[in-house]
């Protein structure tokens, strides 16, 4: 009761306190982003061996843009977190948090580098036939190109579970060296992705880290109705082959293709999405195939405008994994703003629920519990 009491004096104070100030403009040329984000999370014990646990974390997120003409613009992002939320602790395949903690903004891929996530150029032509072309070069975030989804890609603002924010099964390189060309007409676009990572760390010592590329390949359409906005993208990857298979003697490619459909019901007020991915499980990995679907729905109470979301997602193990055979994942969010100021400084309060469950072989026991979640998040 101590804690919980703690932690309420905490988000009242958070509530409550003066923000600095979405998009600050230094000047025509210049242009200053920040979040601060508290989580604080609950997991309750179902079944399964672990036991309850509680962990918070705290969150600093910056971006300032320079667009020295109107077809230049250089971009540096970085990131300062405090403590792992439940990270450390979390007993499932899945994080109930996706946001980048401390230990995830330290030696990024294995790089040596600390808290720089973003440092890129991008450079845009508008060609004949009203074709635009962009190129971006440097060090860049792959989810900003593949996977895209308006109601379910913003771990700060949306969904928390990583089942939400991107396809896990797309294995999507983020905040490292790459490039990306992006042309568009109308409501289509083509979007191709290169990049390169290093693979994770193993715990078998003999495999250590390599150098791996990463390429994607995304089309999309976006189509505006009666009914509003919608957004239809389909893409496909493959890496080098860096990665151990399952008798961690030869390396294989990861590989394998997506769906994410974004669509408003109710204009501004109700919107669908859908995410469905598939990859070969040639190479070590946790899901061969995966599907999500929610919905986001806006009202107003006593004139604040309210947001709820929802959603499922189910994904399938290979069948030669040594213990898992799937993963189910439930969460709804409710976001409360507190306030804005001028449409830039906004300040939002969000109550958080997951029920997560992995579902084992018939020697092993299952595992679920239930992660209760409060977020507070200051954005300019």
């Amino acid at each position: 009761m101590k804690r919980v009491l703690m932690v309420s004096t905490l988000v009242l104070g958070i509530m409550f306190s003066s923000g600095s100030a979405k998009a600050l403009e230094l000047n025509e040329k210049v242009s200053l982003e920040a979040n601060l984000t508290w989580v604080h999370q609950w997991l309750e014990h179902r079944k399964g061996d672990f036991k309850d646990r509680d962990r918070g974390s705290l969150v600093l997120d910056g971006r300032l843009n320079f667009k020295p003409t109107e077809v230049d613009e250089f971009s540096l992002r970085a990131s300062f977190a405090k403590e792992n939320g439940l990270k450390k602790v979390n007993p499932f395949v899945l994080s109930p948090n996706a946001d980048d903690l401390r230990d995830d903004l330290h030696n990024i891929n294995g790089r040596s580098r600390d808290h720089l996530q973003e440092l890129w150029y991008k450079r845009t032509f508008n060609l004949p036939g009203n074709f635009t072309f962009k190129a971006t070069l440097g060090i860049i975030d792959g989810t900003a190109f593949i996977d895209d989804n308006r109601f379910a890609n913003d771990e700060i603002t949306q969904f928390m579970n990583e089942a939400f924010v991107n396809n896990p099964l797309a294995n999507i390189v983020s905040y490292d060296y790459g490039g990306a060309l992006e042309l568009e007409k109308g409501p289509f676009h083509l979007r191709i992705l290169g990049m390169q990572s290093k693979t994770e760390e193993s715990e078998n010592s003999r495999f250590h880290r390599k150098n791996y590329n990463y390429y994607a390949l995304q089309l999309g359409y976006k189509l505006e109705s009666a009914l509003g906005e919608g957004n239809y993208r389909i893409y496909g990857f493959t890496t080098s082959k860096k990665f151990p298979d399952w008798e961690e003697e030869n390396k294989k490619a990861r590989k394998g293709w997506g769906v994410s459909f974004d669509q408003d019901i109710i204009k501004e007020r109700l919107g669908i999405f859908l995410r469905a991915g598939f990859q070969d499980d040639s190479a070590r990995v946790d899901y061969k195939n995966m599907y999500s679907l929610g919905l986001e729905y806006k009202c107003k109470v006593f004139n604040r405008a309210l947001t709820f979301g929802a959603g499922y997602a189910y994904l399938k193990a290979p069948s030669k994994h040594e213990e898992l055979r799937s993963t189910k994942a439930f969460e709804a969010y409710l976001a409360l703003p507190i306030y804005e100021v001028e449409k830039k400084f906004t300040s939002t309060f969000t109550l958080d629920w997951q029920y997560m469950k992995d579902d084992l072989k018939e020697d092993l026991e299952d595992r679920r519990g239930h992660i209760f979640g409060l977020r507070v998040n200051f954005g300019f």
